[in-house]
């Protein structure tokens, strides 16, 4: 678990993976909009939630979608493995997999990810165009 000093250190690392995957060189603003979307969907449904979103294949398809798409994987994952981000199959179910199995990690996790996700903001913006 991350102590709360390291919590801006670690969103910032995750701001920075993602910009070094993405084509611009600064957050957008739709872009800065998925991450601000986040932040709220962790709060109302959850970990959970989010993930699932994530993996969805359904007729969401559209710019908003697949922006939020690239954004979310790219956060979510790197709470799972900040090394090699899971695809978006693989995300679900390990979030599903801890939340099954361990349900306590499942809450410091989801925890973890609302605290990340106030720095996820600030770092957005302060990288945005």
């Amino acid at each position: 678990m991350l102590k709360p000093e390291q919590m801006s250190l670690t969103a910032h690392q995750h701001i920075q993976k993602y910009l070094e995957s993405s084509p611009n060189t600064a957050i957008s603003k739709e872009e800065l909009n998925a991450i601000l979307r986040l932040s709220q969907h962790l709060r109302v449904f959850g970990l959970l939630s989010a993930a699932a979103y994530v993996n969805q294949t359904n007729a969401q398809e559209g710019k908003v979608r697949s922006r939020i798409l690239l954004v979310w994987k790219s956060l979510l994952g790197q709470l799972i493995d900040s090394q090699n981000l899971p695809s978006e199959e693989e995300l679900r179910e390990a979030i599903v997999q801890m939340a099954n199995d361990e349900p306590a990690k499942y809450m410091a996790t989801w925890r973890k990810a609302i605290i990340l996700s106030n720095h996820w903001n600030f770092w957005a913006r302060a990288y945005s165009a």
